[in-house]
């Protein structure tokens, strides 16, 4: 694996899935340690054991699955996407009802009778 291919066009922005996924096989199967790894790799030992275990976990929510319907199955991989849709959802859904809240008052401040016309 040549590092200079892999290297992050800007920092914060990572590094390429595939090259997670075969920098990771590349260390399994080499059989050392991945602090002996990483300087061929241009990576830290934290960001390979951290690839390591996201794979594990990806690939254990992938066999799981959960009938959410008589007729649907939905791996856990599925679910988690879909929670994290509704969770931003209804963060959007509160703040606009708090806008809408603040409009009222505002709009009913207005009017000594408190009601709107």
């Amino acid at each position: 694996m040549n590092k200079s291919e892999h290297t992050p066009v800007r920092k914060g922005v990572g590094y390429p899935k595939e090259f997670r996924e075969e920098a990771v096989r590349y260390w399994l199967s080499s059989g050392r340690k991945a602090s002996e790894i990483v300087p061929e790799l241009g990576v830290s030992d934290w960001s390979l054991n951290r690839w390591r275990n996201l794979n594990r976990w990806r690939k254990e929510l992938e066999n799981v699955t959960v009938s959410s319907a008589p007729d649907r199955e939905l791996n856990a991989l599925e679910l988690a996407k879909e929670n994290g849709r509704l969770r931003r959802e209804n963060e959007m859904l509160s703040r606009q009802r708090e806008v809408l809240k603040k409009a009222i008052s505002i709009f009913s401040a207005g009017n000594p009778s408190g009601g709107l016309r």
